[in-house]
């Protein structure tokens, strides 16, 4: 897959520090942001999304299958190009899904800005401009500290759901394939130190703390009782071929 860092040079500590800004379904849907971040000089990575097994089982909404990354840095500068090459097409807007939107619902989307491209933001604070709504920047910087103020608190898994997760884990790791104790280990990561970010890429823990506690505790003795259930099972087997 693509991966640049022509423009400018990357100190090596910074090869760690591109973080996830926009995930694709197909490769092709990336290519005008990815022309766009070239012609701008910005260092990214883009290549096939590295999913483990763990994304699967807790049925993450974010599935990509391809992934672009920039430096932290760089998100509110590419936000603002983005922002730029949209309202050159601010003529088309009338044809936009968001022109059938009430008021109330277009500020919504201002508020949870990460729930929604930097491009519909755009075009949401210029649909309310012409409605004699304009929204002053400062108060778009409130909105955006209120929603990661909100979001930093995590969010928190039904723990009925967890244990589920866990038992089909321990299960399929003592009957069919003992790799799936990886995925134990993989979901309780998940849950403890998996990361979010908001629109300007400010990291913070997807899970709550009595999620996070949760997930690796489950975890922990998830792999302990498929080990001693395994060997248990293994012994039983063992014995009854002697006996036979």
């Amino acid at each position: 897959m693509d991966s640049s860092f022509d423009g400018r040079l990357i100190e090596k500590q910074e090869e760690d520090n591109f973080e996830f800004y926009r995930n694709f379904q197909f490769q092709e849907d990336a290519l005008p942001f990815i022309e766009l971040i070239k012609e701008n000089d910005i260092p990214y990575k883009f290549d096939g999304s590295k999913t483990i097994i763990t994304e699967a089982i807790v049925g993450s909404s974010n599935y990509p299958k391809f992934v672009l990354k920039i430096l932290r840095s760089d998100f509110q500068l590419v936000n603002s190009i983005i922002e730029k090459e949209v309202l050159k097409n601010s003529a088309d807007f009338h044809e936009h899904y968001l022109f059938e939107f009430t008021d109330h619902e277009l500020l919504d989307i201002l508020k949870k800005p990460d729930q929604s491209s930097i491009e519909d933001i755009t075009i949401t604070r210029e649909l309310l401009k012409r409605r004699g709504i304009p929204i002053d920047p400062s108060a778009l910087v409130e909105m955006k500290q209120e929603r990661l103020t909100e979001l930093q608190k995590g969010k928190r898994e039904n723990i009925n759901w967890m244990i589920l997760f866990f038992l089909i884990l321990i299960v399929t790791s003592i009957f069919f394939n003992m790799f799936f104790i990886i995925g134990t280990i993989g979901l309780s990561w998940h849950y403890w130190k998996d990361k979010s970010a908001d629109i300007d890429g400010n990291n913070f823990y997807t899970y709550d703390e009595q999620t996070r506690r949760n997930g690796i505790s489950l975890g922990l003795i998830s792999i302990f009782l498929t080990i001693v259930l395994t060997t248990a099972f293994v012994f039983f087997m063992v014995n009854t071929s002697i006996n036979l």
